[in-house]
C-alpha cells in the first residue's frame, strides 16, 4: 500500500448501520461487559465481542502505545465506547470498571500495565485474557512480534513465494487478525464455565499471539487440504503452482480447481477429452500432481482464447470450481458482496466515503455487526445461573453434532472438542469426506484435525438414517456443517427440519460464497476464496508478476472452523437466558473480506493505492526478508517504530544519514539467522529467522511453551506431532484431546445410548443404516438350530 490512508483529523464514523433497529439473535452475547486495555495492540479482538453483541470499553492510561492507524482506527472502533484514564486516577477508575465487567483484555509484561495475577485476587470473577506477543513464559517471552516476524517463525514464510526466489510475505495482516478471533473464542469458551459456576469463577488465559495465530494460519502440525502436499519436510518453498493452478485468459487471471473425479471428467468431456490427458492415472490429485508437465500446459493452452467471464461461467455450470482472480478493485465493485452485504459504507475520510467489509457471520439472517444496546438488555450473570457444581472443563456438557468435511468444518468441532465439548462425527460411508482414504486407517491429517472426537456411520440417505440423525439432534446443542447450499435441504435436515425438533439447537452452516447472492451457487474451496477476495491477487512480489504465492496455503480454513466455533459459543451463551437456538451461517469469502478490511478501505478512499504485496501501514524498511548466511536461509528484521529504528542503527553502529536497508543486508548476509536475530532481539528490534515446520520440532522456544505434542494415527502404528490448543489457562497446559477415531468407533456405543438394544444394532449395521470400519463390526449373533423333524 503506497498511498497514506489519512489524519486522524479527516477520518469520520458511519452511523447507518449502527442507528438500525437491533435484532436480538444478532447479539447473542448482548449484556457482556468487557473492558479492554490493549485496544491499541489488538483492536480486533474487541471489535469481535462488539460484532456480537457484547458492550465493549476501550480503555487507554499510562500504560498504552501509540494508537492504531487511522483507518484501522476507524474501522476497529465502531460500537466501542472509549475512555482515557489520567494516571492519578487510573488505579480506582479501573477498580469501579472491572467490579462491573465480566471480561478484561490485558496487555502482558507492559511497563505501568495493571498486574492481571493481582487483578485476579481482586476481581476473582472475571476472565482476564493477558495480550503478549510469545506468551507469559518461555524462552522468547521478551521478544516482540509483528506481523511478518510471526510468519517467520511460524513456519509459513517458509512455504510462501518460488521456489529458489526470496520468500514472500503473506499480504495483510491476516495472522495477528486470525490471533485475535482465537483469543475470543478462548474467552467465550471460558465463560461458558464461568456463568455456569455456582461460584462464578473466572479464569486468566496466557494468549501469545504467535500460538494463537499460528494455529489458524495454515500450522505446521494442523491439517492440510485434499489437494495440498505435505510440506514439513521439504527444505525449500514447494513448487506447487499446479496443485490450485491459475491460468491466463484474455482479460485477466482464472483460478479453476478440479479436485474431485467426476470435476475432472467434466472438465475433459469440455475440452474434447484431448488425448495428452486420457489416462486414469491422471483422475486424481495424486496423479495430476506427479505429472504437472502434462497437465498444465493444455489446460492453459484451453483457457487462453477465452476471457475470465467465459472461464468462470463455464466451469459454474459444469461444476467444476473456478473464479477470477480479482483485484482489490474488482472486489468493491462485485455484485455479490453488495448484495449480501458484506461491504458498507463504514464512514469518511479525505472527504470520501471508506468502504470496507464487515460481519463475518449472520445469526438468523442478521449480520453481526455494530448494534445498539437496548434497554431491555440484561447483564450476563444475573441472568445465566449455576448448575450446581464446578464444571471440569469449560464446555462440559455441551453436544456437538459434527457433518464437517475437509478441514473448515471439521477444525470447528475440534476446538469445541478441545474445550471438553461433547463432539460426535457424522459419516456416510456411500459419500465419504473427500480427506478420507480409508475406512479402516486415517492419514496424518485426519489425525490432526479430529482430536477430542466421536464418530459414528450412518446413511443419512436413508429415512432410518435420517431418523437415527434427528434423534441425535434432539440431545444436541450444536450442529456444525460445511457443504454447499442445499445439500441439507435436499437431505432433509436443514437448519429449519432441525428447529422443529429442537428448537434450543445451534446449527452453524459455512461454504465458501454463503447461502444468498449471485455466488450462491458456485462451489468452492479455500483457493477459489482466496481469489474470490482479492487475496491471491495481492500475494504476489509486485503488480507485474504472475507468480502468485498462494499455491500451498489452505488459508482461510483453519480460521473459519474457529470462527464457526466461536459463532457456536456465543449462540449457545444466549441459549442460557432465551431458551432459544439459532441459524448461523458463515461465509469463508466475508471472513477473509473482513481480514482485508483495512486494504479495501484504503482503496476505497484512494484508488490504485492497494498493489501486491499488500502490507499496510509498510515498516521502516523498504524490505523486510534478508538473506543470511546458508542455503536458503533468511532473517526477517521489521522495525515499526522511532525506537526501534533507533536501537537497530545504533545495533549496525551507523548514523542517521547511512542507508539502514543496505546497512542491515550488509550485516546480516555473513551471519546465522538465529545468531542475527537475537541479537536484534536482545537490542529491542523486531526480528526472527525464517524456520521451516520441520524445525519448530526441535525449536527450544516451542519446547519451553509445550506447544507440540505426539498423538497416534488410528489403525496405523504412527505417531504424528499436533499443536496443542493455544491458550494457556490459569497457567496450566490444557489437556490433551483423546485421538481421532476411526470410522464409526461409536456407532454401537451411541446407538445403545439412544435405546437401540443388540437386535436393533445388528439389523441397522447389516442393512448398511448404521455404519462402522469393518474390523470394527461385531460378530453375528449365533442362529440357533431347530432340532432334526422339529
Amino acid at each position: 500500500m503506497t498511498a497514506a490512508p489519512g489524519r486522524v483529523g479527516d477520518l469520520q464514523g458511519a452511523q447507518g448501520d449502527a442507528a438500525a433497529a437491533p435484532p436480538a439473535a444478532a447479539r447473542p452475547l448482548r449484556g457482556l461487559r468487557v473492558v479492554t486495555l490493549a485496544d491499541e495492540r489488538l483492536p480486533s479482538l474487541g471489535k469481535a465481542f462488539v460484532d456480537l453483541g457484547a458492550d465493549v470499553e476501550a480503555v487507554s492510561g499510562p500504560w498504552s502505545g501509540p494508537a492504531p492507524r487511522p483507518l484501522l482506527q476507524l474501522l476497529e472502533s465502531r460500537g466501542k465506547r472509549a475512555a482515557r484514564l489520567p494516571a492519578e486516577q487510573a488505579d480506582e477508575a479501573l477498580r469501579q470498571r472491572l467490579e462491573r465487567a465480566d471480561v478484561l483484555v490485558c496487555p502482558g509484561a507492559v511497563p505501568g500495565a495493571p498486574a492481571a495475577d493481582q487483578i485476579a485476587r481482586d476481581h476473582p470473577h472475571l476472565v482476564i485474557a493477558v495480550i503478549s506477543d510469545f506468551g507469559l513464559t518461555g524462552g522468547r517471552r521478551g521478544w516482540t512480534g509483528t506481523e511478518a516476524v510471526f510468519h517467520a517463525l511460524a513456519g509459513t514464510l517458509s512455504r510462501s513465494g518460488v521456489p529458489g526466489a526470496e520468500p514472500l510475505l503473506p499480504p495483510g495482516e491476516v495472522f495477528i487478525r486470525g490471533a485475535a478471533l482465537q483469543i475470543a473464542c478462548a474467552i467465550v469458551a471460558q465463560l461458558h464455565r464461568a456463568l455456569r459456576s455456582p461460584a462464578r469463577r473466572g479464569a486468566v488465559l496466557d494468549c501469545s499471539l504467535f500460538e494463537c495465530g499460528a494455529v489458524c494460519f495454515d500450522p505446521a502440525f494442523g491439517m492440510t487440504g485434499s489437494g495440498t502436499p505435505d510440506s514439513l519436510t521439504n527444505p525449500g518453498r514447494p513448487d506447487v503452482a499446479f496443485v490450485y493452478p491459475i491460468f491466463r485468459a484474455r482479460d485477466g487471471f482464472v483460478r479453476v480447481t478440479a479436485l474431485a473425479p467426476g470435476q475432472w471428467d467434466r472438465l475433459l468431456e469440455w475440452m474434447g477429452r484431448p488425448a495428452a490427458l486420457a489416462g486414469d492415472h491422471l483422475r486424481t490429485n495424486m496423479g495430476r500432481n506427479a505429472h504437472p508437465h502434462v497437465v498444465m500446459p493444455a489446460l492453459a493452452a484451453f483457457f487462453a482464447g477465452m476471457t475470465c467471464r467465459e472461464v468462470v461461467d463455464a466451469c459454474r455450470e459444469r461444476q467444476i470450481p473456478a473464479c477470477k482472480v480479482l483485484s482489490v478493485a474488482d472486489v468493491l465493485t462485485e455484485a455479490h458482496y453488495r448484495e449480501v452485504g458484506v461491504l458498507a459504507g463504514l464512514g469518511t475520510a479525505q472527504g470520501r466515503q471508506v468502504v470496507a467489509a464487515e460481519g463475518m457471520a449472520t445469526i438468523d439472517g442478521a449480520r453481526t455487526v455494530p448494534r445498539p444496546a437496548s434497554a431491555a438488555d440484561e447483564a450476563f450473570g444475573q441472568v445465566a445461573g449455576g448448575t450446581g457444581g464446578e464444571p471440569s472443563r469449560p464446555l462440559a456438557g455441551l453436544t456437538v453434532v459434527d457433518l464437517g468435511v475437509i478441514v473448515a468444518g471439521p477444525q470447528a468441532g475440534m476446538v469445541l472438542a478441545e474445550q471438553g465439548a461433547r463432539v460426535i462425527r457424522v459419516e456416510n460411508r456411500q459419500f465419504p469426506d473427500g480427506m478420507r482414504r480409508s475406512f479402516e486407517t486415517l492419514t496424518p491429517a485426519q489425525a490432526r484435525g479430529h482430536l477430542g472426537k466421536e464418530s459414528i456411520g450412518l446413511d443419512l440417505r436413508s429415512d432410518e438414517g435420517r431418523r437415527l440423525f434427528t434423534e441425535l439432534v434432539a440431545r444436541a446443542d450444536v450442529v456444525l456443517s460445511n457443504f454447499k447450499p442445499g445439500t441439507l435441504e435436499r437431505l432433509g435436515i436443514a437448519s429449519a427440519d432441525l428447529r422443529s425438533i429442537n428448537p434450543a439447537v445451534v446449527c452453524v452452516e459455512t461454504n465458501a460464497f454463503g447461502d444468498v447472492g449471485p455466488w450462491r451457487t458456485a462451489m468452492g474451496y479455500g483457493p477459489l476464496v482466496r481469489a474470490g477476495s482479492g487475496l491471491t491477487w495481492l500475494w504476489r512480489p509486485d503488480g507485474d508478476s504472475e507468480d502468485f504465492g498462494d499455491g500451498v496455503t489452505i488459508y482461510p480454513d483453519h480460521l473459519v472452523g474457529r470462527v464457526c466455533a466461536l459463532m457456536a459459543l456465543a449462540c449457545a451463551l444466549d441459549r442460557l437466558r432465551t431458551g432459544r437456538g439459532a441459524r448461523v451461517t458463515v461465509a469463508q469469502s466475508d471472513v477473509t473480506l473482513v481480514q482485508l478490511a483495512e486494504l479495501l478501505a484504503a482503496e476505497s478512499v484512494t484508488p490504485g493505492s492497494v498493489r501486491p504485496p499488500g502490507r499496510p501501514g509498510e515498516g521502516a524498511l523498504r524490505r523486510v526478508v534478508f538473506p543470511a548466511a546458508g542455503n536458503d536461509q533468511w532473517c526477517v528484521v521489521d522495525p515499526r517504530s522511532d525506537a526501534q529504528v533507533a536501537a537497530l542503527r545504533s545495533f549496525l553502529g551507523i548514523g542517521p544519514d547511512a542507508d539502514l536497508d543496505a546497512a542491515v543486508a550488509e550485516h546480516v548476509a555473513t551471519l546465522d539467522a538465529r545468531r542475527v536475530a537475537t541479537a536484534l532481539q536482545e537490542a529491542g528490534v523486531p526480528a526472527a529467522p525464517m524456520l521451516r515446520p520441520h524445525e519448530l520440532a526441535d525449536d527450544p522456544a516451542v519446547g519451553d511453551r509445550q506447544v507440540l505434542h505426539a498423538t497416534p494415527v488410528a489403525g496405523t502404528d504412527d505417531l504424528v506431532l499436533v499443536e496443542r490448543p493455544p491458550v494457556l489457562v490459569d497457567g496450566e497446559v490444557p489437556p490433551r484431546p483423546t485421538p481421532a477415531p476411526t470410522f464409526g468407533a461409536h456407532t454401537l456405543a451411541v446407538l445403545e445410548e439412544l435405546g437401540y438394544d443388540r437386535v436393533d444394532i445388528e439389523r441397522l449395521v447389516s442393512s448398511g443404516v448404521a455404519q462402522m470400519a469393518d474390523s470394527l463390526r461385531p460378530p453375528a449373533a449365533p442362529v440357533a438350530r431347530q432340532p432334526a423333524g422339529g
